[in-house]
């Protein structure tokens, strides 16, 4: 009994921060408290059939994998056909914005005349596609990816934000507020900063 509990305690940490949970949000989402969920991790009480059950359907696995002493091992190889798949629905997912965004190209393009002046610099919509696209891949990244991977998507998309915003207002308004870009390096470095505190 001792053995099967710290099996659980460990398969519930492993899903815990493979989800990037704190045990509080964790508490929230599956209506615990989270000095319950504390202890469970802690070894010092095991959660009923009815509780593993509910924990189980949270993180889409079964109950079984919760009792598997090898499931973070399985769990952590996913096989190469699983890994391209994923890779293949992230990509086709951000293709789709920028089909998009090259159909509301062509339609401006054609009817630029018409749209008036505001529309003359159709091509930021291209520029507007990449934080647009950061956001896709981050969706994705949460489900399958990993939090360094999440820092990087993070870090392109306050980016290319800024840079959209600095384009759009020195194309459409003529003014250079080059100093937009400052706000980048503080929002970086707390991005950094919370990626190492949540490691």
């Amino acid at each position: 009994m001792p053995k099967l509990r710290t099996v659980i305690s460990n398969n519930l940490i492993y899903l815990r921060r493979k989800n990037n949970l704190t045990q509080q949000e964790l508490a929230a989402k599956i209506n615990y408290s989270d000095n319950a969920i504390s202890r469970w991790e802690r070894g010092e009480v095991m959660p009923t059939i009815e509780t593993l059950e509910i924990v189980a359907e949270f993180y889409g696995v079964t109950v079984q994998n919760l009792l598997d002493e090898l499931y973070s091992y399985h769990d952590q190889k996913p096989i190469p056909a699983v890994i391209w798949k994923r890779i293949f629905i992230a990509l086709f997912s951000i293709s789709i914005v920028w089909g998009v965004a090259l159909v509301s190209f062509i339609y401006i393009d054609m009817f630029k005349a018409t749209l008036g002046e505001n529309l003359q610099h159709a091509w930021l919509i291209f520029v507007m596609a990449l934080p647009i696209s950061c956001l896709v891949g981050y969706y994705f990244n949460r489900i399958w990816g990993t939090k360094l991977l999440n820092l990087i998507i993070w870090s392109i998309f306050t980016w290319t934000s800024i840079t959209t915003i600095y384009l759009y207002l020195l194309m459409n308004g003529g003014q250079n507020f080059w100093i937009i870009f400052l706000v980048g390096v503080p929002t970086q470095v707390a991005m950094v900063l919370w990626y190492f505190i949540r490691r």
